[in-house]
């Protein structure tokens, strides 16, 4: 596990390789599944449950992460903290890009 950040704005990333492809997991706070990205060879697919924002996450990360693998990838991110700022939802965002740097290099 891959963890950015401290108290409300840690931020942990779990990986799973099925098969030939990758299964990254994103959350924080208090964790569920908010919006999933499936991406493949110059394409991908982007599911959000209704009033989350995670998908702003994902929509990012997932096609950098196939991109770098080459193998399809399917995204799962739920952030939750309750009455967020815009600092911390700002900091989420960053600590979760930085989860997904640091398994880019550790995991060539």
């Amino acid at each position: 596990m891959i963890s950015v950040g401290k108290d409300k704005t840690k931020i942990d990333l779990r990986y799973f390789r099925i098969g030939k492809d990758l299964l990254v997991i994103i959350t924080g706070g208090d964790a569920h599944i908010g919006a999933v990205t499936l991406s493949e060879k110059g394409c991908y697919s982007t599911l959000s449950k209704k009033g989350h924002k995670e998908c702003v996450i994902t929509k990012q990360v997932a096609p950098r992460i196939q991109n770098f693998f080459k193998k399809d990838v399917l995204v799962v991110c739920g952030i939750h903290i309750d009455n967020a700022t815009l600092k911390e939802i700002s900091t989420l965002v960053e600590n979760a890009k930085e989860c997904v740097k640091i398994f880019l290099k550790e995991f060539k």
